[in-house]
């Protein structure tokens, strides 16, 4: 088959989607399928060769907030053109940003079957990168939510004009969140207002026409059912590799907690640091590891200096992915506060690993940490409950044992090669099936 993959993010990014999409496609491409890859560019960042997988970049420019992610905004006609020039038996759109929607009217327009995979929970990672707030013009998104405006955007390409504006608007607002996050005591653990009608409406408009759904988790296909997503939904996890990790030995005590993953506000991670500092003064020799970079990481290190943690939590920065599969049997657990995962490639590979969970019972985190057999859920940004569920598991060795073996059981069916085995399968339907 002659598979099509469209993506808002590639490398040289690091993240979830860009893990996914680079390990299903090289198993395709040994499977003897032949890969496009259409993606942002990033500076100078060459793409390495490899057998039957090619990439085509579109120029693109990044925010003065957030410079890892790049956005492009290319026109439909040439969308076309390199579709046109592939010949695709199938597309498919990892994004609901510029080159997906972009994507997805030139799948429109050229007949092509598309599948979609909604990998974020729009509803709350909006709140992150939504400037209305900062400017007052939420009556203004609740005008355009209520009427035929916001699609008429969409399909006349005038939204691309407003993605360069939004660019401006972001560079001045930076100053002002600086300012802020620099002014506050405590990274602010309430969520920020934001128009969920919005959100849910440009899922439905984006996802309803696609020929087939992909959802990591049975969760989010659920949540994209209940709000009026139509189209087919399909259940696949992203997978990983489970010859990559190596798992625990020993479960004795090591002393070492981690969280790995983005730095950014949606990730609650300063609900882990005031957590953490709840159990530091009872737990003398227990140190925390934040593994990851992103836009949070300034604010977060002078909460853990005004926390008094300065000596018990590390940042490690960036680690790349293999050499964080072979750390994570180090530690005596994993934790994450974040509320929108939708999978959590790192969750999986934590388990893999054979490590005890502690999370936040938040979207796909229950059905994937199932508690008191994986791990421990808990309420989200309850830190109080979040700080025993840690203490627990790093002073209990035989609970910290039987909860990472069956982790290590657990994870058994996310193996990559049984993921794709089942995306193979939706690519040939979707493709049989035609437009």
């Amino acid at each position: 088959m002659r598979i099509a993959y469209v993506t808002d993010t590639f490398a040289p990014e690091v993240n979830g989607v860009v893990t996914t999409i680079g390990a299903h496609t090289r198993i395709l491409a040994s499977r003897g399928h032949e890969i496009l890859i259409i993606a942002p560019k990033y500076g100078p960042y060459e793409d390495a060769p490899v057998d039957r997988i090619s990439v085509r970049r579109y120029p693109s420019f990044s925010f003065v907030t957030n410079k890892a992610t790049h956005i492009a905004l290319p026109t439909i006609m040439s969308m076309s053109r390199q579709l046109s020039g592939f010949e695709p038996d199938v597309v498919h759109i990892h994004t609901p940003l510029s080159i997906g929607v972009v994507a997805l009217l030139a799948c429109r327009a050229m007949r092509l079957p598309n599948i979609q995979t909604y990998h974020t929970y729009i509803p709350d990672f909006m709140q992150y990168v939504e400037p209305s707030r900062l400017l007052g013009i939420d009556s203004l998104q609740d005008r355009i939510t209520n009427s035929m405006v916001f699609e008429r955007l969409i399909a006349s390409g005038a939204w691309q004009r407003i993605v360069r504006s939004r660019a401006l608007i972001e560079q001045e607002a930076d100053d002002v969140v600086d300012a802020l996050l620099g002014a506050t005591d405590q990274i602010e653990a309430e969520r920020p207002e934001f128009t969920t009608r919005l959100a849910w409406r440009y899922t439905r408009m984006l996802y309803n026409l696609a020929n087939q759904v992909v959802t990591p988790s049975l969760t989010l296909k659920r949540e994209l059912m209940r709000h009026g997503v139509t189209a087919p939904v399909n259940h696949i996890s992203n997978g990983i590799d489970l010859d990559l990790m190596p798992r625990k030995e020993s479960y004795e005590a090591s002393g070492r907690i981690l969280h790995a993953g983005r730095l950014g506000p949606e990730k609650n991670v300063d609900v882990l640091l005031r957590a953490f500092a709840r159990i530091a003064p009872t737990l003398p020799g227990v140190v925390l590891d934040i593994a990851g970079d992103g836009p949070a990481r300034k604010s977060l290190e002078l909460l853990v200096g005004k926390l008094g943690l300065s000596s018990r939590v590390r940042f490690l920065g960036f680690i790349d992915r293999t050499e964080l599969a072979a750390l994570y049997r180090e530690y005596d657990c994993f934790v994450t506060a974040s509320t929108i995962e939708t999978q959590g490639v790192v969750l999986l590979e934590a388990m893999a690993a054979g490590l005890p969970v502690v999370g936040v019972r938040a979207l796909a985190i229950p059905e994937i940490v199932r508690t008191g057999r994986d791990g421990i859920v808990v309420p989200p940004f309850d830190e109080q409950a979040f700080a025993r569920a840690i203490e627990r598991v790093v002073t209990d060795g035989a609970l910290r044992q039987r909860l990472g073996r069956n982790c290590v059981a657990d994870v058994q069916p996310h193996a990559l090669e049984h993921v794709v085995d089942a995306v193979e399968r939706l690519y040939e339907l979707t493709a049989a099936s035609g437009y």
